[in-house]
């Protein structure tokens, strides 16, 4: 029997190729937007010199076959060793940004959804200081690793204007340094803060996501550097609660629990936050429920949460659903499964993961058989039209698959 073999690191070659330009670059600061505003979070504003220092990083990370927010000095295309560094290079005043960055991503859109996927990347994405943006990205038309980019410089409106400004120090004043493009520029700590808080104030006092009633919610987490979960290769979607530093100063969390359409509680779960991050992310305000296996397709889940902020308990409870693939699903769970398809209906096979490190390595299946991941445990599966085999196999990580028309 002729087989063809799909290997998982072709996530990384069967994306289109499109050139970034302005309507793209819209798309995703509305999208972005979209997910910030239902969230609770003002909208981020364009700013062109952002853009100009994620654009150049975007392509240096594509020309060299880079993933990361650093750049090595003296390589073609290099604009600043680190995030800060490229914005003031542009002419931008301030070097308090913060960056997000994604590889391989189909679209501007698909890029900002794996973003808040992971969940460090997503509270850079939802961090209550930020107010503009700026949208870079770069493609890559040849058979390479890395084929596309997309970068997000984030940063405050109010420390760049500060940084514009000129404030001689005066005795009993305590000052701020080396967040402006000259280092030893100052700013009034009191002006610093007051600032900072205006920009804060015009945010929800507490932030939930997956927001609620939020809808085609991913339903699963592969990584992220660095990784919240060590030495898992797959779980379920985080979900997580911010409260905003400009109304909330001390949090004690009391219960973080979800529970499935059927009213089951998800027990296999780890409960993140600034005490037990190893990798010291969270802020003593950020908390997020991480689920040990992935959620279920076109599940609606339901989550409990309570606190005590400075003394006054805080109770939350929301529902969201995840994502239902187009197509008729097909849940694979045993060595060998024989499914009869439908005709005219898209295949969708999940390989439901028998542990944490259960992804799709290596796919082989028939000829002629045309097969795309969807994420690294679904496949798309479609049939020849020229060529009508009653039968189909598929093998992947121990699973046979057939399918008869």
């Amino acid at each position: 029997m002729n087989f063809k073999f799909l290997l998982r690191f072709s996530l990384l070659f069967f994306f289109a190729y499109v050139s970034l330009g302005a309507n793209e670059r819209q798309s995703a600061l509305k999208y972005l937007n979209a997910l910030r505003q239902k969230s609770g979070l003002i909208a981020l504003q364009y700013n062109s010199q952002l853009s100009k220092a994620a654009n150049a990083h975007a392509r240096y990370l594509v020309r060299h076959q880079k993933n990361g927010h650093y750049e090595r000095k003296g390589k073609s295309g290099y604009t600043g060793s680190i995030p800060s560094e490229r914005v003031v290079r542009v002419g931008y005043a301030s070097k308090s940004v913060m960056e997000n960055l994604s590889i391989n991503a189909r679209t501007s859109e698909h890029s900002v959804e794996t973003l808040f996927t992971a969940i460090y990347h997503r509270f850079v994405f939802l961090d209550f200081d930020k107010d503009e943006v700026g949208i870079g990205s770069a493609f890559d038309k040849k058979n390479t690793k890395i084929s596309s980019s997309f970068v997000y410089d984030l940063g405050s409106s109010a420390v760049n204007e500060l940084c514009k400004k000129t404030f001689p120090k005066k005795n009993g004043f305590f000052y701020m340094q080396n967040l402006c493009r000259n280092s030893a520029h100052v700013i009034p700590q009191t002006l610093f803060l007051q600032r900072q808080n205006e920009i804060r104030e015009k945010n929800s006092m507490i932030v939930l996501y997956p927001y609620p009633n939020a809808e085609n919610v991913p339903p699963v987490f592969y990584t992220e550097h660095p990784h919240p979960l060590p030495g898992s290769k797959v779980s379920g979607y985080p979900v997580s609660v911010q409260f905003n530093p400009a109304f909330y100063k001390k949090i004690k969390l009391k219960k973080f629990r979800l529970f499935d359409s059927n009213g089951k509680e998800i027990k296999e779960k780890k409960i993140l936050t600034y005490h037990n991050d190893k990798n010291h992310r969270f802020t003593k305000r950020e908390f997020a429920l991480m689920p040990l296996k992935r959620l279920e397709y076109g599940m609606t889940y339901h989550v409990v949460f309570e606190a005590t902020a400075d003394g006054k308990r805080v109770k939350k409870g929301w529902k969201f659903t995840t994502k239902n693939p187009y197509g008729r699903l097909y849940k694979i769970t045993k060595k060998r499964t024989e499914i009869t398809v439908e005709r005219n209906k898209k295949t969708i096979l999940y390989f439901e993961p028998r542990n944490s490190k259960d992804i799709l390595e290596r796919v082989m299946f028939s000829k002629f058989l045309q097969v795309h991941y969807m994420d690294q445990n679904t496949l798309e599966v479609s049939f020849p039209k020229s060529h009508s085999a009653k039968q189909y196999y598929l093998k992947v990580s121990g699973r046979e698959v057939i399918l008869e028309r």
